[in-house]
């Protein structure tokens, strides 16, 4: 995948993340650097984590040879993946989840598991991945940046303007993912149909 896609797919995940973080921040009194620098570590150390969980265990099924032609499987896979997290992104945009506002410190923790669900698909990123034989190390730089920019956006987007912005998080990271999934079909998949 090229560069262009790789951001599209990291950019739109993590915007889910995003949406979490800017929850919290609308619930903060004031954002503590120390806190929000442990949620940017905490958030990129999942991601990284979930990504390379994926990636390592399906290239290590390529490399095998227990798949014919995985780079079909996985463009396939990431075309998938990628529409599907389009649409519950876009489910939970019209869902629009009722929260209890409330001041208090920024509580990572409390949304771990947010964090964990969106890791997730990041996991299933990295089986598609692992699959096409991606180079990482692109990979890396691009989950580092967004994970930074999605946690000390959405704690300051959340502590100006309040959650209420999260719905066009979620609707622009469905756009995104299904951009994304639209060029890798038409350039990877389509051509073995």
């Amino acid at each position: 995948m090229n560069w262009i896609e790789n951001v599209l797919i990291i950019g739109g995940i993590s915007l889910d993340i995003f949406a979490a973080m800017e929850i919290e921040g609308a619930m903060l009194a004031e954002v503590k650097k120390k806190a929000m620098a442990i949620a940017c570590i905490l958030v990129t150390i999942l991601q990284l984590g979930f990504f390379f969980g994926g990636y390592g265990i399906c290239y290590k099924l390529s490399e095998c040879g227990l798949l014919e032609h995985p780079d079909w499987i996985g463009y396939t896979i990431a075309t998938v993946v990628l529409t599907f997290l389009g649409v519950r992104l876009i489910v939970k945009a019209i869902r629009r989840e009722f929260i209890n506002e409330s001041r208090s410190e920024i509580k990572v923790s409390k949304y771990i598991s947010i964090i964990a669900v969106a890791s997730l698909y990041t996991l299933l990123a990295g089986s598609a991945y692992g699959l096409i034989g991606t180079n990482i190390l692109g990979i890396i730089f691009i989950i580092i940046i967004c994970s930074l920019l999605v946690v000390i956006g959405g704690l300051y987007t959340g502590y100006h303007f309040g959650f209420e912005k999260k719905t066009w998080a979620y609707v622009i990271g469905a756009l995104l993912l299904w951009i994304a999934a639209g060029e890798v079909f038409y350039t990877q998949v389509f051509p073995y149909i």
